[in-house]
């Protein structure tokens, strides 16, 4: 193949990309109905009896329920969950489905683990990493790149 064609196939691809980061930043309003942490914080009263998710982390537990505390946009809201039945410790991530109630709480509907307890999330990672790096060796064993004409080929043996 050419080079201008490859240039003008990445080219296309290239604004492509662009066309969509531009498309999901005009229309992120659209992609959940539910307030966030930072409509709350702003606006707490003009929600509540509203259905809401939320994503936070738990910062106590206790028989009735949960601690959670909620961030986007550079503003955070700490919450109550009544009703949540979830085995999670402090530092642990969850999302909560339910009814916004006065006095910061929500009634839970549903409540799901995300990361049970803050080295979840390493753990996740950690075995991501060590999969990508056992693809990569594998890859290169029996791959290599040639320079000349930047295209992949097979080793032999």
């Amino acid at each position: 193949m050419r080079v201008w064609i490859r240039l003008a196939v990445v080219l296309g691809l290239c604004l492509t990309l662009g066309g969509l980061f531009v498309h999901a930043e005009v229309t992120e309003d659209e992609w959940s109905p539910y307030p966030d942490a930072a409509d709350l914080s702003t606006g707490y009263d003009s929600h509540v009896g509203q259905q809401l998710l939320i994503i936070g982390t738990v910062t106590e537990t206790g028989e009735n329920g949960l601690e959670l505390r909620a961030e986007s946009d550079g503003r955070s809201i700490n919450l109550t969950v009544i009703g949540a039945r979830t085995a999670v410790e402090p530092g642990g991530v969850v999302q909560v489905y339910g009814t916004l109630e006065p006095r910061r709480t929500i009634t839970a509907e549903r409540v799901e683990v995300v990361n049970s307890s803050r080295w979840a999330e390493f753990y996740k990672y950690g075995a991501s990493a060590v999969g990508a790096v056992g693809f990569l060796l594998l890859f290169g064993r029996h791959w290599r790149l040639d320079r000349d004409t930047w295209t992949l080929e097979a080793r032999d043996g």
